[in-house]
């Protein structure tokens, strides 16, 4: 692979992202079955994932290396520069809510650093991931560059990560899988995705039924199975009801059902396990206080969206990851009590604040503590080119293709000696 010139591996990149976009209906149809995605969630992610592989086509030309000065050396007559070389294996594992485009965030950037890569999906989303391997290979790429092994992820992804064979390993995923893994790869290049606890901050100075739209989409998507799906709102306390009215109608509009059907807004949760955990932990919190706005139920496997308010702050559906349609909104007083709230996990991925004034807006960007702040949007807010990726349990390096790519080379230092 590292042999194969990066204008190459660029045009074999594009070439696969040519072959998904005229089998995107086919993807698409594919990720309704065995993720449980709506039909329109399914149509943007293949279009994601396309737009992902063009990115990492043309961060495959953007590696470049640098010269260093060495003027303090005694002898002057050294030349120093750096170049950035592939790490060899990147080991992929990837989770089951975004199975296409996640693989390609990783499969993309290794392969256009140079890099062979053996990709991990899901054990209950395996097939994607299959026929994503295969169109690698029909753009040109070596057989060798791409491996996709399917199974349980506690036996063989540790297993993979342990090998000193490969030197690279990017898991999306949770945290307590994600520390696993770390523990089992030893010394070698790890980017970790881990879990969060969305939340957003809205003030009195924004337009509250715009926030309680966003609000409502971001955190009923895809059955709110999302990394940066909004799980906690923390609204001043002379507009939550408010907010919390109109967050009611826009979840009393959302169409469930069948999600092969494109009106249906939201489909069922990926395993009956999933949807029990989620509602024993909305009774746990409900125990400790706050009430249920809209909600808790469930309609097969699917759960119906559901708002809390009024929870204390040491609730599982505050502290702990959902992974559900879950929102709780919490009312604040002062804005420094609101960020006290949103770093009061042990997560910080994303943060999303609805404000109209910038010196609120900067006092938020300055104390948040996560690896994202987004102004007049939710947490949920991604583009694929950024640079994404969390702080503290929410994970290890950036993702986004060309951030990726350099998380995944290795910089070679040169010196040159022209006074032998």
């Amino acid at each position: 692979m590292k042999k194969l010139s990066w204008k190459k591996r660029g045009e074999m990149l594009n070439k696969a992202a040519e072959n998904l976009q005229q089998r995107k209906m086919e993807f698409a149809e594919l990720l309704v079955k065995e993720a449980g995605k709506t039909i329109t969630d399914a149509v943007k992610e293949t279009e994601r994932a396309v737009n992902t592989l063009k990115e990492s086509a043309i961060a495959a030309a953007g590696i470049q290396g640098c010269t260093v000065p060495l003027e303090n050396s005694e002898d002057m007559g050294r030349l120093g520069y750096y170049q950035r070389v592939p790490v060899g294996i990147v080991l992929a594992i990837t989770p089951f809510n975004f199975p296409l485009n996640l693989a390609c965030h990783k499969i993309g950037p290794a392969l256009a650093a140079g890099n062979a890569v053996i990709l991990k999906p899901a054990s209950k989303t395996p097939l994607s991931s299959i026929l994503l391997g295969q169109i690698v290979i029909q753009a040109g790429f070596p057989p060798e560059a791409i491996s996709v092994v399917c199974g349980d992820g506690g036996e063989i992804g540790n297993l993979l990560a342990a090998d000193p064979r490969v030197r690279k390993v990017s898991f999306t995923g949770s945290y307590e899988t994600g520390k696993n893994i770390c523990m089992a790869a030893g010394v070698k290049k790890i980017t970790m995705e881990l879990g969060s606890t969305g939340a957003v901050i809205v003030t009195p100075h924004t337009d509250i039924k715009k926030a309680a739209a966003k609000i409502c989409k971001a955190g009923f998507a895809n059955g709110g199975q999302v990394c940066i799906s909004v799980q906690r709102v923390y609204v001043h306390t002379s507009i939550q009801e408010e907010l919390i009215t109109e967050m009611k109608k826009c979840a009393e509009q959302i169409n469930s059902g069948n999600p092969m059907l494109p009106e249906t807004e939201l489909g069922p949760m990926i395993t009956k396990k999933a949807l029990k955990k989620a509602m024993e932990r909305i009774e746990q919190s409900l125990q400790t206080g706050g009430s249920c706005v809209i909600g808790n139920q469930n309609d097969g496997n699917i759960l119906l969206p559901t708002i809390l308010r009024d929870v204390p702050e040491s609730a599982p559906v505050i502290q702990e990851e959902m992974f559900a349609p879950v929102i709780t909104v919490n009312g604040y007083n002062t804005l420094s009590e609101a960020i006290s709230c949103v770093n009061g996990t042990n997560f910080g991925l994303q943060a999303g604040v609805f404000t109209d004034r910038l010196e609120e807006a900067m006092v938020c960007i300055d104390n948040i503590e996560c690896g994202s702040v987004i102004i007049n949007d939710t947490c949920n807010f991604r583009e694929d080119q950024m640079p994404y990726g969390g702080v503290k349990c929410s994970g290890i390096g950036k993702e986004g293709p060309k951030y990726a790519v350099e998380e995944m080379t290795e910089i070679k230092m040169i010196i040159l000696n022209r006074k032998v």
